[in-house]
């Protein structure tokens, strides 16, 4: 498993690096196929600012969301809303998790009733590189 990591990372980077260079439009993304994990490559773009390898990303609940990018970055939840019990999560090895709970539209329509029955939800999040912020969206949908 250790070995695959150190293949599928670098792997994963240099894709990533490649769209910066091409100045790529960020896509939708989704977990990848056969799995329950969506995977968001981060880079930074020729003003340092990070950028998202899709700038929606589409989870359901139960799925996770695996950010790999620098080494040191930082993930915030905006508008006061967070999938998760935490605001914000922090790096310093260039690989950062984030487990959609499987419970997620129940926590949802339990914090806000006027959410209840809806079958989508968005949240704004930050990516943070040395103060420099950019703006994607998770969307997490059911099964």
């Amino acid at each position: 498993m250790r070995h695959l990591r150190i293949l599928t990372i670098p792997a994963f980077l240099i894709m990533t690096t490649s769209c910066a260079n091409l100045n790529c439009k960020p896509q939708s993304g989704s977990a990848l196929q056969g799995t329950d994990t969506a995977t968001v490559g981060l880079y930074l773009d020729k003003n340092g600012y990070p950028q998202a390898s899709v700038e929606t990303v589409t989870v359901a609940p139960g799925q996770r969301i695996v950010f790999v990018g620098p080494k040191q970055f930082d993930i915030f939840f905006k508008e006061q809303r967070s999938p998760i019990d935490k605001a914000e999560l922090y790096t310093s090895n260039g690989i950062l998790i984030v487990d959609i709970p499987k419970d997620v539209f129940d926590r949802e329509d339990r914090k806000n009733p006027e959410n209840k029955n809806k079958n989508e939800m968005f949240f704004r999040y930050g990516i943070r590189v040395d103060n420099k912020v950019t703006d994607p969206t998770i969307h997490i949908m059911p099964r």
